[in-house]
This record gives C-alpha cells, structure tokens and sequence, in this order.
C-alpha cells in the first residue's frame, strides 16, 4: 500500500487546494442498470463467455452493470441476482458480487475477462458484530486476486448516519497497518466521505434514482494505488445493497436479541470463514 513520506507540515499547509477546489487523482463510476432491456446489456452468451474464461464468474451470476475509470469504460459487474431477488422473505438472502475486465470481440480471444475484486455478506458475522454494537450492523467479505487475505468490510455505531471501516494491511517492507472509515453524509442516498485518520482521501456519491455511485479520490499516492481502487470500488458496489441487508440482518438480530439464539442456519461458506488458518493444512 502506497505510503506517503513525511513533509513539511507548515508548506502542505500553504499549497493545499481549498476545499472546494479539492484536485481529483481519480474518478471511477459503478453503474448498475435498472432494467434487462439496457441498451449495454451483454447477454446470455457473454455471461457464457465470462465462465469459460474464469472460475470466479459463477452460473449463477449475471452481469448487471459497468465500472467506468476517468471517463472509460473498464469492467463489468455481475452477482448473483436471482438468488439475490427471488428469494422468499422468509430465508435469508445470499449476497456475492464480482467485478471483471471487459471482454470485446476486437480484442481476439482470451482478451478480458479477468477478475479484479469480490464482495460477499456474511450473516453470521453481521450477527456477531450486531451484538457487539447492538445494533443491526452487516459484514462484507471483500477479495482481491492473488491476495490471500480477506478484508472485512463492516458497519460500526454511530449517533447520527451511518459509518464503515476496512483495513489497509502492509504489502511490503515498511508499509503501516491502517484503517480507513467511511463517513455517511447526513442526507438523502448513500454519500460517504473517506478518511485516513483526520483527512479525508475520497468520496462516494450515490445517485439512486440512476443506480450509480461516483467516486473521486483527492490524495495523489492511493490514487495510483491498486488495492485501494478495487477496495473503494467494491465499498461502492456494496452501497447498492446496503439497505436492503440492514433489514436483513435487522429481522435476524431482532429475533436473537433477548435469547442470544438464531434459527438460522449458517451455510458452510460462511462457516468457513471462521476457520482457524493455523489448523489448516498447507
């Protein structure tokens, strides 16, 4: 992770932009479409394309919309949707979005397709950290390619609005373990202001009635880092969802409240991820 070197305290004072000319490094939008009849819609064969080429691309998935970095169309998102929209409300609803590199035709074959970040929920930690802050609070699992760790996404307590965290782990030598915090914006849709400690590094803003999500990141250094764009761009992805698993995870948390016992029943996917690593074989 991109770290950025100390400097004089007095001239980053004098030669920061004023807030309302904040300078933007990089702009990227999540776009999900409303309907299945957009005119971008790839189809059945894409989706039968995206398969053949990676395993990260499930049956079960269907590409739903695009990620546009500094103007330019790059990626296309896919989840599991119909597990997502038809399941009965009375069982709780799996979550799993990924996002991939667009394959064209120009492009020849095996051009594209690549997978460059995954979001999940996971109830029973959503269950656990609700009871920790007492409060109805999900848990995303985000992963990245060729990374063995996987990073929490969580919802923490706040007095007014909404906040989320993630952790920064170091990659190299000399890199510092961080956490950044997502700030909601008091107001209509899901705005988020970015922090690294006291300063803020970016910002989403969510266009509901459109479905989108545009990010801006204002420091130069995580810019151009990798791992911090796929991670605001999941946050981001996961924006779309988030209402609709509080009240998931709000019916389940209510229910367990006073007995601190759950009827649901926890797949082995989520099982696994409280695994203890040093028990596993290598």
């Amino acid at each position: 992770m991109a770290k950025k070197k100390k400097s004089d305290s007095k001239k980053e004072k004098k030669e920061e932009p004023k807030k309302k000319d904040k300078v933007v490094y990089k702009k990227i939008k999540v776009d999900f479409w409303r309907t299945r009849l957009h005119d971008e819609e790839l189809g059945v064969y894409q989706q039968m394309k995206y398969q053949a080429k990676t395993r990260w691309f499930s049956k079960n998935y269907d590409i739903e919309g695009l990620i546009e970095v500094d103007d330019k169309k790059e990626y296309i998102i896919a989840f599991n949707k119909e597990d997502w929209e038809e399941t009965p409300e009375d069982e709780p609803k799996r979550l799993s979005l990924r996002y991939f590199t667009i394959m064209e035709e120009e492009m020849g074959v095996g051009s594209g397709g690549n997978f460059h970040g995954g979001i999940e929920l996971s109830i029973a930690h959503s269950l656990v950290q609700s009871f920790e802050v007492q409060k109805p609070s999900p848990v995303f699992f985000m992963t990245l390619p060729r990374d063995v760790n996987l990073y929490r996404l969580v919802s923490g307590w706040r007095l007014l609005g909404t906040r989320w965290s993630w952790p920064l782990l170091p990659e190299k030598k000399g890199d510092m373990f961080q956490m950044v915090r997502a700030k909601g914006v008091i107001g209509p849709g899901r705005n988020y202001d970015i922090y690294l400690g006291e300063k803020k590094i970016a910002r989403v803003d969510a266009q509901r009635v459109q479905k989108e999500y545009e990010i801006e990141i204002y420091d130069e250094d995580y810019a151009k880092d990798v791992t911090f764009q796929r991670m605001i761009t999941l946050f981001a992805c996961a924006c779309n969802f988030m209402h609709d698993t509080e009240k998931i995870i709000k019916k389940l948390f209510k229910k367990m409240k006073k007995s601190g016992t759950t009827d649901y029943k926890i797949p082995k996917s989520e099982l696994d991820l409280f695994r203890n690593p040093r028990m596993m074989r290598r």
